[in-house]
């Protein structure tokens, strides 16, 4: 206990963090909240022996006012009625309070807004103008005004998706708008001392490097320098996350500290007052978080420079654990929804694995560092990075599917390198004399190029990289819990086999974490339904853990629905391997993410429809599952699929004699699956002419509970006869929203309403999840959030 009121900030800001949870699970007014806090501060000031216990209360009362205080928004706040707003275009006011960032076919920037069609409006939303012809591009400061509609960014609409709407809220934008083309007015430039102190030399920074840089090292220098990573090449950015490099990509503690380090010596030499130098280096780290856009890496490693020089100045013993948590604590009351960012979560972790485990195991190598100090600090290296990527480990499989070990050797080579890269970078960018810049640029790309090839080859070979991993909240919340009880008992024991008994008991006890969850996992088959837009992507577990998939959604020249969605779920759930793919037919909304998903997935086989179909993307797939050996299985209503046990898969149409010139649709594999009480339909994109081929040879065999629309719900397909024979409780379209085919059709919405309990559309609902076990169905929706439980199947 007593060490812990040495670290004051430890219990400080772990009970105010305790208060923003709480907050942001149980909704309690803020009135009541701050009656119980201004309570809890008046008896403790007038009580002289200050219980424990309130102060711990009062903390945590701080964390949920504070909270709750983040969540008020002023009376025309944009988020109060931004659900209510039509899709006529209207005219819209604002600031542009962020630099713009130019794509080749998009400018992107925020607006704070001051008028929507005459009523005054408060909030910030995210503008961007699709319009690769312009040439002109705003400015920060300039005040716009266009016309246009403003709609609330999507939520997850598929299992493990990026929670875009959650992401721009933690950022203060609550709304999106599109102009396709630079068809809006600048009425008045407006620029303050910001844009003369930051955006002016930020500028700057950017042109130089631009001067001394080709492409392939100025994008990299700026998400280094100035943490904007909108330039940096996808295929450099895929190489550091697979090599464990992606925390270089970070303006951190590591570019940070070294930048610190610059200006403490060189104010050192220059004023020979190490008070001054001192007070003038956090100056010009404040300064530098700014031009550096104040992400919560640079925050969080400004604040605890700044807080160690300060002490210094003060002559105060420095405890740097106490000014991790201070740092936490003084972003977290500035911004709560930080808590919430993974930049934020993956820095503090990062730095905390550093200061206790890394710098307690590293005294023990102590003994090398006299007579053997080459191997003292590789061996520091080593440490180093494996201590930082095993506190990152839950987190980075929670969040990317993916752990990249490779990284522990990487870094050894990569991390001296970024510490001359970012003082040379420093000196090419800012040096006055041109010839002097191209030499420092000139060592520095070719450090770089060491440093770009290191990741690529790492990358390139996979070494170490494991991907298809996943945790639950539960497992990386308990994986910590055991970790932390580990250091403390490691740290408070002297013994070498008690320490030894304790590693290999908890070292079980993880292991325990990680398996026991799938074995106590309940037998249940799940259908998926995923939103893959205008297109089919449906995946079916079974109760012994064989994947079915049926159809991978669209590909678009700007979208790969297999790799934008489909993939990321497999990679989400661990599962690595396709034991049966089916697509229902050639069109490319049901296998246009057909090769993404081969490339990442193993199939063990493909069911196809025996028809003749010329397309390109069909070509490719059919080469691919050729030339990798894949079984073919063509689609027959006398298949008979053993090696799915527990469930039956029927294939109901076509026929081996079934032929159609015309439509290929028509070709579409139909398939129904019982297990148990339940019975699902799928019908591809089956039209009329099937469904009265359905009706005639298998009549009430149809009968199922929930019925996947055919066609995406269009007026081809869902004739009367048809539903009336298959009379589904529960029927899912699968459409795009807003499409071009105007799908569904509403005479068949209206047709579905009546005929079932519940329709389910992926445009409206996200993606819809079925699960079944024990004679009860439970139903998910993502987007809408919808659930329904059905004990009577």
């Amino acid at each position: 206990m007593r060490k812990i009121f040495n670290h004051p900030f430890i219990p400080i800001t772990a009970c105010f963090i305790a208060g923003l949870l709480l907050s942001s699970f149980i909704s309690v007014p803020i009135l009541h909240i701050a009656i119980a806090l201004l309570f809890t501060a008046t008896f403790i000031l007038i009580h002289k022996k200050r219980p424990l216990i309130l102060i711990v209360i009062l903390l945590i009362l701080f964390g949920m006012f504070r909270f709750q205080i983040n969540q008020l928004q002023p009376e025309h706040h944009i988020a109060h009625f931004i659900d209510h707003l039509g899709i006529e275009k209207v005219k819209i006011e604002g600031q542009i309070i962020e630099e713009p960032v130019v794509s080749p076919d998009k400018i992107t920037f925020i607006v704070k807004l001051s008028k929507f069609e005459d009523v005054t409006v408060q909030g910030n939303i995210r503008l961007i103008i699709k319009d690769k012809y312009s040439n002109t591009v705003p400015s920060y400061g300039d005040h716009i005004c266009y016309n246009g509609t403003i709609f609330r960014p999507l939520k997850s609409n598929n299992p493990y998706s990026f929670n875009y709407q959650e992401y721009l809220e933690n950022n203060n934008i609550h709304g999106l708008s599109y102009l396709y083309k630079s068809d809006y007015a600048i009425t008045k430039e407006s620029k303050n001392l910001y844009y003369f102190l930051i955006v002016v030399p930020r500028n700057w920074i950017r042109a130089r490097i631009d001067r001394f840089y080709s492409s392939k090292y100025s994008g990299f220098l700026k998400a280094i320098l100035l943490g904007e990573k909108s330039s940096l090449p996808s295929q450099l950015r895929q190489d550091f996350a697979s090599s464990g490099l992606s925390h270089i990509l970070a303006v951190s503690g590591l570019h940070t500290g070294v930048i610190a380090l610059i200006f403490l010596t060189i104010l050192q030499i220059v004023l020979r007052n190490r008070t001054a130098a001192r007070i003038l280096t956090i100056i010009l780290l404040i300064y530098y978080m700014l031009l550096a856009h104040a992400v919560p890496s640079v925050q969080r490693a400004v604040i605890m420079i700044s807080l160690v020089l300060l002490a210094k100045i003060l002559q105060r013993r420095v405890s740097t654990i106490n000014i991790l948590f201070a740092a936490a604590f003084i972003i977290l009351v500035i911004n709560p929804l930080q808590l919430f960012s993974i930049g934020f979560q993956l820095s503090f972790i990062s730095v905390f694995a550093i200061l206790v485990i890394f710098q307690y195991l590293s005294k023990k190598l102590n003994p090398l560092r006299e007579n053997h100090p080459k191997i003292f600090w590789l061996l520091n290296l080593v440490l180093l990075s494996l201590m930082v990527q095993i506190a990152l480990a839950p987190l980075t499989i929670y969040y990317f599917h993916t752990l990249a070990l490779g990284g522990i050797i990487a870094n050894v080579i990569a991390i001296p390198l970024i510490s001359l890269v970012l003082p040379l970078s420093i000196f090419s960018i800012l040096f006055p004399i041109p010839a002097i810049c191209a030499i420092y640029a000139a060592a520095n790309k070719l450090l770089l190029f060491i440093v770009f090839a290191i990741s690529h080859f790492v990358a390139l070979h996979r070494i170490l990289l494991f991907d298809f991993l996943y945790l639950n909240d539960s497992q990386v919340i308990a994986l910590y819990a055991v970790l932390t009880i580990l250091i403390l008992l490691w740290k408070n024991t002297d013994n070498p086999k008690i320490k030894l008994y304790k590693s290999l008991s908890f070292s079980i006890l993880i292991i325990a974490i990680l398996i026991i969850p799938g074995l106590l996992r309940e037998r249940n088959i799940e259908i998926t339904i995923l939103d893959v837009c205008q297109g089919d992507a449906i995946v079916i577990r079974t109760p012994d853990l064989k994947t079915i998939l049926i159809d991978t959604g669209d590909k678009t020249i700007r979208r790969d629905y297999g790799e934008l969605v489909v993939v990321p779920y497999f990679k989400a759930r661990g599962i690595k391997e396709i034991d049966l793919l089916i697509l229902t037919h050639p069109h490319a909304d049901h296998i246009g993410g057909a090769q993404a998903v081969m490339n990442n997935l193993k199939i063990d086989k493909v069911l196809l429809p025996r028809c003749d179909y010329e397309s390109k993307l069909y070509d490719n797939v059919l080469t691919f599952i050729d030339d990798n050996d894949i079984e073919i299985i063509y689609a027959d209503t006398s298949l008979v699929f053993v090696e799915f046990e527990q469930i039956n898969l029927k294939i109901l149409h076509p026929t081996y004699e079934y032929k159609n010139e015309t439509n290929v649709n028509n070709y579409s594999i139909v398939i129904k699956i019982e297990y148990g009480d339940l019975s699902v339909l799928f019908t591809g994109d089956a039209e009329k002419e099937v469904e009265a081929i359905l009706i005639e040879n298998w009549g009430n065999k149809l009968d199922s509970d929930l019925l996947k629309v055919g066609h995406h719900g269009s007026n081809s397909s869902s004739t009367l006869d048809f539903l009336e024979y298959v009379s589904p409780e529960y029927a899912v379209i699968s459409v795009g929203t807003k499409n071009r085919y105007d799908h569904p059709d509403e005479e068949i919405v209206e047709r579905l309403d009546s005929s079932t309990d519940e329709l389910f559309r992926t445009d409206r609902d996200g993606a819809v999840i079925f699960l079944y076990g024990g004679n009860t169905l439970k139903i998910k929706t993502i987007l809408s959030e919808r659930e329904v439980i059905d004990c009577d199947i």
